[in-house]
This record gives C-alpha cells, structure tokens and sequence, in this order.
C-alpha cells in the first residue's frame, strides 16, 4: 500500500512541477496572461489585457488612458487621450511609436440643443 503510494508519487509530482514551471515560464514569455494582472507586460508597459476598456487618468498627468489592445505578445495598441487629443500609440520591445493623432470629437449632443425646427 505505501509501496503503491510512493510510487504515484514519484510519478505525479515531477510531472505537477514541470507544469508548474512551464506555466510560469510562459507568463513571464508574455504568452499567457495572468487574469486581472495589472503589473509590467514583456515590453515594461503596463499589460491591461486584451481590448480592456479603461478611461482612466495617468498619475495625474493630463494623460488618460483609453484603451489597449494586444497584437502579439509583447506587443500592444494604445487608445490615449491627452490635451484635446487622442492619440493611437504603438508599444513593442524597440520601443514607442506614435501611430495617429486626432482632436477629441465633439459630442453631437452639445450640438443639437434646442431649436426644435
């Protein structure tokens, strides 16, 4: 019985490890996302997930962040909005690059006020 025990163990165990590191290897490649993970992505931007809508400030800046997009992993599409502007940004390990600049819509709302005719 023991006999039988030690050896499911011998087996189950480093096949449970080797997962385990190939999991975290992974993660750490960029290839799989942890759920709700807000830290440091592959390229040292932050990793928002895959299309999250987030239309939050950015410490305070003026910067808004918009939205993000994963293309590949490590690299990722950014919706930002800052001094009247959106602004489409592309992020990958060589770096940043500005991708389109537009001014901020105009909501047609504020537009269509009252005349009524």
């Amino acid at each position: 019985m023991i006999g039988e025990f030690l050896l499911r163990l011998a087996v189950a165990l480093p096949i449970v490890l080797l997962l385990a590191v190939a999991s975290l290897w992974a993660v750490r490649r960029g290839w799989l996302r942890l759920p709700g993970a807000n830290g440091p992505g592959p390229s040292g931007f932050p990793a928002f997930g895959k299309g999250r809508i987030l239309a939050r400030p950015v410490d305070g800046t003026g910067l808004e962040l918009v939205a993000t997009r994963g293309i590949q992993p490590g690299i990722q599409l950014l919706l930002l909005r800052h001094a009247g502007q959106e602004l489409l940004v592309g992020v990958s390990p060589q770096g940043l690059a500005l991708l389109s600049a537009q001014p901020l819509p105009v909501a047609a709302s504020s537009t269509d006020k009252g005349d009524g005719a």
